[in-house]
């Protein structure tokens, strides 16, 4: 004979708490490994144009690195409920909202300050030739504004991971 007994919340593993009626936590996993592979493909042209900031490319590879496990995590919990993964997923995203608050700092330096180049000499020829100096000037200005667009959206979907993370353990 069956029993009709209802489960316990016990036996139930912990699953991300849903913040609103259209919050799906895949989508947000999805999204924060999406903008993890971005920040880290933008550490390459980052090496090269970091000029004033010697070690600029280390926060997008950091960053990047850490909301790309924060997604992944956010994936496979969705998929497989287990407490071990949804707490890992908590950290990661705790530890990318510590890593995106540093990179909005150095990013929003990086776009505000201009590279000490010399400006471009009168006697070159402007209509044949465009002045590099102020291209390269550009380029570092689009990357490290590319660089905190990624970074202020990484860090609301960190914060979106962390808290529904944090709700289902205390929930469950």
């Amino acid at each position: 004979m069956s029993s009709n007994q209802m489960p316990s919340a016990d036996s139930d593993p912990p699953k991300f708490h849903r913040l609103f009626k259209f919050y799906d936590p895949e989508v947000v996993a999805l999204t924060a490994i999406l903008l993890g592979l971005f920040q880290l493909l933008l550490t390459i042209p980052t090496y090269s144009v970091s000029l004033d900031i010697k070690y600029l490319f280390m926060c997008p590879l950091c960053v990047g690195s850490v909301t790309l496990i924060a997604g992944s995590f956010g994936m496979a919990s969705e998929r497989t409920p287990k407490r071990v993964l949804l707490k890992n997923c908590m950290i990661c995203g705790l530890a990318g909202l510590v890593g995106t608050l540093i990179g909005l700092i150095l990013y929003g330096y990086a776009a505000s300050t201009s590279l000490d180049i010399l400006p471009c000499s009168q006697e070159s020829h402007e209509d044949q030739y465009p002045c590099l100096e102020m291209m390269y000037q550009s380029f570092y200005k689009a990357i490290s504004g590319q660089l905190l667009f990624y970074n202020i959206a990484a860090l609301v979907i960190h914060c979106f991971l962390s808290f529904s993370a944090f709700k289902g353990l205390r929930i469950h």
